[in-house]
């Protein structure tokens, strides 16, 4: 469900960008040769990308053979964003520089999304982030990213909602409610296509081009990363929540964290456990592995189909759990799958995320960076 408004730099321009967002710095004969432009194209592309602050040089590099050599980087400066995450339980809205880095965030938590209440903390969030930027990052906000569930007023029930309290979100266009306030471009993405963006572009250790990405929230999701993009389909591809797990039942009702919260609700342990970096105590941990043992059998068959219709390098899953359960459960996982039948399939490669629960943020602030100055801009509408 990706929407997108406003301009995209010349498509060299941008391949720069890119080239260099990549390497960390490139000279000009660097950019000359991993381009395939010609010296002069090059060189005027550079130097372009130095007027307009985008590209920074370094320290010239002199002694070696041949002419001195000057590194070119990002200007982590030139160019901010503000990424908006709502989810079932919080809103979260970073201010994002140039290099990805986070420079400012603001969280409101809730009991559910109320639309109405919603609206009033995007607004407050928003102002507050941008209050904190300094004038010159203000003046040069390139748009505002916004990572929302679809269909939220279908999850009332799971959300712990009353009957018809969500459903003013039927027809609720958040997007263009907040480009108008802010009069800036809003990139809209799922929230889980959000954080799959993020493990592109900020995580990744394997360096894999094309992977499935499972995202074990309040409610399962998923993303699909693909030549080394972001790939949306008509607006959303990778809903692996909606997947059947071996069952009728979809994902989103067998491997969710919300049916993990009540259960720990139910015998009398605080939720909370899950989310800090203590070992659980022994009730929690028995209720945490029979959650994983259950809910890694039907992700399994998630995996095994993903597997057989795209033939990624890996499925990679994340989680808004810490990292010594997303791995008991990445563990759990790899067992189930080993289980089932794969005749016919390569050998499948399941790894851990990176970015946890700052994941889905992240890529909401990441995603007006992609609208305007990513080789291939995110486009596709939903």
């Amino acid at each position: 469900m990706t929407e997108v408004t406003g301009t995209a730099l010349p498509c060299n321009d941008r391949l720069f960008l890119h080239l260099v967002r990549s390497a960390g710095a490139l000279s000009k004969a660097e950019l000359t040769r991993a381009s395939g432009l010609s010296a002069q194209s090059a060189t005027v592309i550079v130097n372009r990308l130095v007027g307009q602050g985008l590209l920074q040089p370094g320290k010239t590099v002199r002694g070696r053979v041949g002419q001195p050599s000057t590194p070119y980087r990002l200007n982590p400066d030139s160019a901010t964003a503000l990424g908006v995450k709502v989810g079932r339980r919080s809103l979260e809205v970073v201010g994002m520089g140039f290099d990805y880095r986070i420079l400012e965030r603001v969280t409101h938590r809730y009991a559910f999304p109320k639309l109405t209440e919603v609206r009033g903390m995007i607004d407050d969030a928003n102002t507050t982030v941008m209050n904190r930027l300094g004038a010159a990052q203000r003046a040069h906000l390139t748009g505002i990213g916004l990572a929302l569930p679809d269909q939220l007023a279908d999850w009332e029930d799971a959300s712990d909602a009353p009957t018809g309290a969500m459903a003013d979100w039927h027809g609720a266009d958040l997007r263009a409610e907040i480009a108008e306030r802010f009069a800036l471009p809003v990139t809209s993405l799922n929230d889980v296509a959000a954080a799959c963006l993020a493990e592109l572009e900020t995580g990744n250790p394997g360096g894999y081009d094309s992977f499935v990405y499972i995202y074990v929230g309040t409610f399962i999701g998923g993303g699909i990363a693909m030549g080394g993009r972001l790939f949306t389909g008509g607006g959303r591809a990778g809903a692996i929540g909606s997947m059947l797990g071996g069952g009728a039942q979809q994902l989103i009702g067998t491997a969710s964290l919300h049916q993990l919260e009540a259960r720990l609700t139910a015998a009398g342990v605080a939720r909370e456990m899950l989310y800090g970096a203590d070992p659980l105590g022994t009730a929690a941990q028995a209720i945490f592995a029979s959650w994983a043992e259950q809910a890694a059998q039907t992700i399994a068959v998630a995996c095994v189909n993903a597997q057989a219709l795209l033939h990624p390098q890996a499925i990679v899953i994340d989680s808004s759990l810490p990292s010594h359960l997303r791995d008991q459960l990445v563990t759990a996982v790899k067992a189930a799958t080993s289980r089932l039948d794969t005749r016919g399939l390569a050998q499948m490669t399941i790894a851990p995320g990176t970015a946890g629960i700052t994941a889905r943020v992240t890529g909401s602030g990441i995603a007006p960076f992609m609208a305007r100055f990513a080789v291939d801009p995110l486009t596709s509408g939903r």
